[in-house]
């Protein structure tokens, strides 16, 4: 998502510089090459476009929803993060004291009277009213203070479809639907009153909607997931994956009829010699694919079913009694309403003084997929449902038949999104297993220190031990992210569900074989004792080793009738990687002589200068110097202690500390502000180079760039961008493996 292809290859014998081809390169129709960029809304907390942010967190958020949705989106959702939840008036009304300029109401006037109607005489001496245009088409006023893209919003439908944009992509949460209504008989007794759900078809209801910046964080990750699906997996779970990320949420069917689509054009584009055709079997045989791999993403956990967004049909059951208004939810989880407004934020009406009974559904993909509560009371069994379903739905009938088998996991009309908590968990799984094998290297002849072993044992398979990590830590996902109740048909009770949840994470030999390599299970057979006993074995084994540990023996594999039972120590494994990417952070931005610093003091505590100079072995003039540096940075704390009541600093002893809590969020924030930085400059460089860009997508970059000088800058722009990329990659699995795993 974040490459640009372009029609010449990057040379990667001669490295050309972005400094010196900024220097060189001017756009033609900017005199300035860096005053026409724009990142921020009307509505933005930065004072200016080169202000550092306040806090670095929302501020990428912000941008990063500008660079996926657009401008408009942006304006929305800084208008969320500088109020809070806010209901639909209340943004519409801060967004439009902000986007509109200030008019008179002479001007409106004089526009009503041009768009009014005027009174004409006809030959037969009869009077007709007719509308006034100017010109043949009505008069507007421009009321934004600015164009669109820049974000300036002077229509409330804007606002209404960029919060449908942001549902669908599940980036804002809604809350409200509930009411405190005295009773009857005590309308003044405060104690009395009661928690009463609203009508969501009642004009009174208001929900309001909170910007999850979280989540908005994570959108530059999805071309990750995609190739780890694809690593994982194969292609067309890929291709599932890419297309309900792309869409956020969509209903089953839909999902599997448009992969189902993209694969039959790549078939046929592909197949030259049926000559554009594509057979009936090879499209029946794709069709089963994308089933049988979409269900196999639910079955794992990839994929997950969630509540469907409330539709206009739900709300015309409600008003004609078929469904029950305490099945919406009020909001919480899918039942969120708005009625249809006008260009003013008003509630829009029939007549001057009554609301109309129309009302929006905040998804119409939702009014295909969900059927009627009477045809679901109807349905006793999934093939009468099936029945029902395809009778009414434009739907595919062979994918209603291959679904048909599956309604356990995939119920009817289901709304699916992609489980990010599971991506999230897949992703860390790699990286800890990664970390593993890097601190426990494979050796031949037991030369390595580590290796402490209680009994006996082939040494050599602790170069499985990163696989080992690995098997547990996904038999762990699944065990959390799995639909493992709809899968096993399990009716169990709360006090069942609570103890299943317990013994997350935890593991028996057997439990993990599915999960490791081939090579490894072929190996352990053909030692001595089969199996699962050498299995068992070197669990044990390594569970001894301590620095860090990795793994711990929950339950004695010493007469158990399982092998044991073990624990990957996660939290362990995290904490090391953190903080060797913590002292990387630091050896490069303030020098190994700071690093070391911060770990001694993060080891001995409190200590004062002079102390900290002697054991990070630098003389004390150099370390009075770092350690003010590193608290100006705030990395570290100093903590004064006087004497005497009059607080005489000649006196006084100062103590240097390392508070753990504030040196990781410091970490956090800088990585944050670093990486809001290189896309404010990625940006700024696609503005930069627009020509090239479009010269490029249109083919005509191959007949104007014939000159090597040309040829050089062109190949510039490429490079520079190729290095943001990976900065920008590279900074953002930092930050994921510091705050989201």
């Amino acid at each position: 998502m974040l490459s640009i292809n372009l029609p010449y290859d990057t040379p990667t014998s001669t490295t050309i510089s972005l400094a010196k081809y900024l220097t060189n390169y001017k756009t033609s129709n900017m005199t300035n090459a860096f005053g026409g960029f724009q990142h921020k809304s009307p509505l933005s907390n930065l004072s200016s476009s080169t202000s550092n942010p306040s806090n670095p967190h929302t501020a990428l958020s912000s941008n990063i929803i500008r660079d996926y949705f657009g401008p408009i989106v942006q304006t929305v959702v800084d208008a969320l993060q500088s109020r809070g939840p806010s209901t639909l008036q209340e943004l519409i009304s801060n967004i439009k004291l902000h986007c509109l300029k200030d008019w008179n109401e002479e001007r409106g006037r004089l526009v009503d009277r041009l768009n009014g109607l005027v009174v004409a005489s006809n030959n037969n001496g009869s009077t007709t009213h007719e509308e006034l245009y100017y010109h043949g088409s009505t008069v507007t006023m421009n009321k934004a203070r600015g164009s669109e893209a820049s974000g300036y919003i002077s229509d409330s439908s804007h606002v209404r479809a960029a919060l449908i944009v942001l549902l669908q992509h599940s980036l804002i949460k809604v809350s409200g639907g509930r009411s405190n209504k005295p009773k009857d008989n005590d309308q003044g007794n405060e104690e009395t009153t009661t928690q009463i759900k609203s009508d969501p078809t009642s004009s009174s209801t208001h929900y309001k909607y909170t910007f999850l910046y979280e989540k908005a964080r994570l959108l530059p990750r999805y071309p990750r997931y995609v190739e780890h699906t694809q690593t994982t997996f194969n292609e067309i779970c890929a291709n599932i994956i890419e297309c309900l990320l792309y869409n956020g949420r969509m209903i089953s069917e839909t999902l599997i009829s448009t992969v189902w689509d993209d694969i039959k054009k790549k078939l046929v584009e592909g197949d030259e010699a049926t000559a554009g055709v594509l057979d009936l079997g090879e499209s029946n045989k794709a069709l089963q694919d994308v089933v049988q791999n979409f269900v196999m993403l639910v079955e794992f956990g990839y994929i997950e079913v969630v509540m469907p967004i409330a539709t206009n049909q739900d709300l015309e059951d409600i008003q004609n009694g078929q469904q029950d208004k305490s099945k919406l939810d009020d909001g919480i989880h899918g039942g969120e309403y708005e009625f249809n407004m006008n260009d003013e934020g008003n509630i829009a009406g029939t007549e001057k003084n009554k609301p109309s009974k129309k009302k929006r559904g905040r998804s119409k993909s939702t009014d295909k997929g969900k059927p009627k509560a009477k045809k679901q009371k109807k349905a006793n069994n999934s093939s009468m449902a099936d029945e029902n379903y395809a009778s009414t739905e434009t739907y595919h009938p062979q994918i209603i038949s291959l679904l048909s088998s599956q309604r356990r996991i995939v119920p009817f009309g289901s709304v699916v999104k992609v489980n990010i908590g599971m991506m999230h968990t897949s992703l860390k799984v790699v990286a800890l297993s990664r970390l593993v094998e890097e601190m426990y290297p494979s050796e031949s002849g037991g030369d390595n220190k580590n290796k402490k072993t209680k009994g006996g044992g082939d040494d050599d398979n602790l170069k499985y031990v990163g696989a080992i990590v690995k098997a547990a830590l996904t038999l762990a996902a699944r065990q959390e992210h799995a639909p493992l109740d709809r899968i096993l048909g399990l009716d169990e009770s709360e006090e069942e569900k609570h103890q299943r949840m317990a013994e997350w994470g935890t593991f028996s030999p057997g439990d993990i074989i599915q999960y490791l390599p081939d090579d490894m299970i072929k190996s352990l057979k053909s030692q001595v004792g089969g199996l699962n006993k050498n299995l068992s074995t070197l669990l044990v084994q390594l569970s001894t080793l301590q620095y860090p540990p990795i793994i711990q023996e929950v339950e004695e594999a010493a007469g158990h009738p399982k092998g044991g039972k073990f624990e990957i120590c996660t939290r362990q494994l995290l904490t090391r990687l953190r903080s060797r990417i913590q002292h990387r952070i630091l050896t490069t931005h303030h020098g190994l002589v700071a690093a070391r610093i911060v770990s001694v003091l993060t080891m001995k505590g409190h200590c004062e200068s002079d102390v900290i100079a002697e054991d990070a072995m630098v003389p004390a003039k150099e370390a009075r110097e770092i350690l003010h540096r590193l608290h100006r940075e705030k990395y570290i704390n100093l903590f004064d202690m006087h004497q005497t009541k009059t607080h005489n600093t000649g006196t006084a002893i100062f103590l240097w500390n390392v508070i753990p809590a504030r040196l990781y969020k410091t970490v956090i924030h800088n990585v944050c502000l670093a990486l809001y930085n290189l896309r404010l400059r990625r940006q700024h460089e696609v503005e930069v180079g627009k020509d090239w860009m479009d010269r490029a997508s249109s083919g005509a970059a191959s007949e104007e760039n014939v000159h090597e000088e040309d040829k050089k800058k062109y190949h510039a722009f490429c490079k520079g961008l190729e290095r943001l990329d990976c900065a920008c990659l590279q900074l953002d699995e930092t930050l994921m493996i510091l705050k989201d795993f």
